[in-house]
């Protein structure tokens, strides 16, 4: 390996897809946080002209841009030699991400990314993650919306009991989101996200969408599944109509119990956490609740068809694959602008310990969550990852909270604040 970084006097965070809808936003917050904090930027890109013109349209400082294909091993491996850690925005993931994490591993990078593609992440945890920890790396797939807020915040709650000599039993959280006047569906959920579901259909080893231990090792797995099973419900709780985790419920329970089962936390391992979480439609009365209501059975409804798509004949999926890709916004493609302004959004947590006790957590964001929360969470997670170093407990195929170790300090300049107890 010859390394490019013994002559870097700072840390230095790598960006591929920096030109995307997602990209954009996560280059001009890098740009802007690395030079707070004394580290670097490369930015890896098959057009360089075309990420020096968006730097001069958006003010912004330009950084070391790098000409990368991500289909040419020579080019791709002297990017991320130059990097600490790389970021990678570059979707979609099921196809595109493979040489990127097999790059980082043979040079010694750590690697973040938004997939939702648990199959891909299943892979990672399975062929790169004894590679990836004798390099002393972290490898960290779903670090944005899905599934660093809900993995971050049931850590701070299992930190949180530990500190009182007790284990965490179960997390149930409840996310709101405030949209502005004339805000949809589509201006909440990134097009990578929806693409997503195209690439979960056309992966030919799909994981099951009902399995919540998908990235559980060893026997933790089976318990996993009997305690915790993902259920697709709509419900009604203290007046507000719930739904089922949107876009897909099926992306977070995995990274939570991974955590769990890796935690070094006293006890964690030891335990399968019972999880649950739901979106708030709103107040469930009058016509407007019969009409979150029925919103509620939909999402539930249409989960479940996804679910038993990924059970059919490969040949099949990729039939209904390519008539979803026809349909759905483009990865890399999104509102901007005023759209966007106005948002917040707030996930509340439920917890109890084996040993008994009760208490709550919340977790409050500003910003729109597919395209502002999202890469500014990506952002200052890579950013700790380079300026204090892989955590050992994060050595590996890993989570974003076992990545950030419990400092969620770091994740205030994303506009997160997360109390617990």
């Amino acid at each position: 390996m010859d390394d490019d970084r013994s002559g870097n006097d700072r840390p230095v965070v790598g960006l591929l897809g920096a030109t995307g809808i997602t990209g954009r936003t996560a280059l001009a917050h890098l740009v802007e946080r690395a030079a707070a904090e004394g580290a670097g930027v490369v930015v890896g890109a098959r057009d360089p002209g075309a990420v020096r013109a968006l730097c001069a349209r958006r003010g912004l400082p330009e950084p070391e841009i790098l000409r990368t294909d991500i289909a040419d091993d020579a080019s791709l491996r002297a990017f991320v030699r130059r990097a600490d850690v790389v970021v990678d925005l570059a979707g979609p993931y099921t196809r595109l991400a493979p040489p990127v994490l097999a790059a980082c591993v043979a040079e010694g990078a750590s690697y973040l990314d938004l997939t939702g593609e648990t199959a891909l992440s299943r892979r990672t945890d399975r062929d790169l993650h004894e590679p990836a920890r004798a390099a002393g790396i972290a490898l960290v797939h779903t670090a944005g919306f899905e599934a660093l807020p809900a993995d971050v915040l049931v850590d701070a709650a299992r930190r949180h009991a530990a500190a009182r000599g007790e284990v965490l039993r179960s997390a149930d959280l409840v996310t709101s989101v405030r949209t502005p006047s004339g805000a949809g569906f589509s201006d909440a959920v990134s097009g990578g996200t929806l693409r997503s579901l195209v690439e979960i259909l056309r992966d030919r080893d799909p994981v099951r969408l009902d399995d919540p231990a998908a990235r559980t090792p060893g026997p933790l797995a089976g318990s996993v599944r009997r305690t915790s099973p993902l259920r697709l419900r709509a419900r009604t709780a203290g007046g507000r109509v719930l739904a089922p985790m949107s876009p897909l419920a099926a992306i977070n329970p995995p990274v939570v119990h991974r955590t769990q089962a890796l935690s070094p936390v006293p006890g964690a391992a030891a335990h399968p956490l019972l999880f649950r979480e739901a979106v708030d439609l709103g107040p469930a009365g009058g016509t407007a609740g019969l009409l979150r209501r029925a919103a509620a059975h939909a999402s539930a409804a249409g989960q479940a068809l996804t679910g038993l798509a990924v059970r059919l004949p490969h040949p099949v999926r990729e039939r209904l694959a390519g008539v979803l890709e026809r349909v759905l916004p483009a990865a890399g493609t999104g509102p901007e602008g005023d759209v966007l302004t106005g948002w917040s959004w707030r996930t509340r947590g439920s917890f109890t310990t084996h040993e008994g006790s009760a208490f709550a957590g919340v977790l409050e964001a500003e910003g729109n969550p597919g395209y502002g929360t999202t890469p500014w969470l990506t952002v200052e997670l890579a950013l700790r990852l380079a300026l204090r170093g892989v955590p050992a407990p994060a050595r590996g195929s890993t989570t974003p909270a076992l990545a950030l170790d419990g400092d969620l300090e770091a994740l205030r300049p994303a506009r997160v604040r997360i109390t617990v107890g």
